[in-house]
């Protein structure tokens, strides 16, 4: 369900509906709370709704401040991991000037077919699905390194650095498809974030404010408030999805500056 919402609906759409919505329901819900309870309207049980309502309160902000924090750590994570694997690359298509052609040219090619397979094919990264061209790229830029024979001191550097990063390649490949699946919030503290938003909103309902228009705009305002703070956590939660998504941007780069060097 969250992955259909911040894959399958437009985002202003899910932020009105949190922003916007989620306030006028609560509102809706307060009149007819306070219809059928008349008696809360007096204020009776404010001391005592007051401490629920501040301790249930610093339990949601901790918990959903948590939450925020992790999901923007793991976002940059599955950043960090699809630039190390673009950049990788593109140092071996560097490091390949010092052999002899047509071994540069073929490196070079190799590299911009791995980066725009990967392109061409990133939807299967969002998904967590690997690509069998992009194995095949690697597998073919191995077969180019294999058939060097270094005659130099910096050929043969080359090739031991290049057969690094062609494993490095596929560790690099290997993480930037698991972290599209795992850099999110387990089931477990969904369920806490959305228990913990409930409790807070039935708990503002219950104030006992004789003004009407003030008791209103408090009951809005905290539902406001809830509402950006799940937009926030639904969109960092998919980072490869939603407004604020990774896209294969690293790896374009790669190709154009390999492409204006030749």
């Amino acid at each position: 369900m969250m992955h259909w919402i911040a894959g399958g609906v437009p985002e202003w759409i899910t932020l009105l509906v949190l922003v916007i919505g989620l306030p006028s329901l609560m509102l809706v819900l307060e009149s007819q709370v306070h219809r059928w309870v008349p008696d809360w309207r007096l204020g009776k049980y404010n001391d005592a709704t007051g401490i629920m309502l501040s301790s249930a309160a610093v339990v949601y902000s901790v918990a959903m401040g948590m939450c925020v924090v992790t999901l923007w750590e793991s976002r940059n994570d599955a950043r960090a991991a699809t630039e190390a694997e673009a950049v990788n690359l593109a140092g071996l298509a560097e490091g390949a000037r010092v052999c002899d052609a047509p071994v540069p040219a073929e490196i070079d090619a190799g590299v911009v077919a791995y980066q725009r397979d990967v392109i061409a094919n990133w939807s299967n990264r969002v998904h967590s699905r690997t690509t069998p061209a992009v194995g095949t790229d690697l597998h073919a830029l191995g077969t180019v390194i294999g058939s060097i024979t270094p005659r130099t001191e910096a050929q043969r550097a080359f090739v031991e650095d290049a057969v690094r990063r062609l494993t490095r390649a596929t560790e690099l490949r290997a993480t930037a498809v698991r972290v599209a699946h795992e850099e999110q919030l387990p089931n477990v503290l969904w369920i806490s974030v959305i228990t913990g938003s409930l409790v807070v909103l039935s708990l503002c309902v219950t104030c006992g404010i004789r003004d009407g228009l003030l008791r209103r705009v408090l009951v809005a305002g905290v539902a406001a408030t809830i509402g950006v703070n799940m937009f926030l956590a639904l969109e960092l939660n998919y980072p490869f999805e939603g407004t604020i998504r990774i896209g294969p941007d690293s790896y374009q780069e790669v190709v154009d500056q390999l492409e204006s060097g030749r």
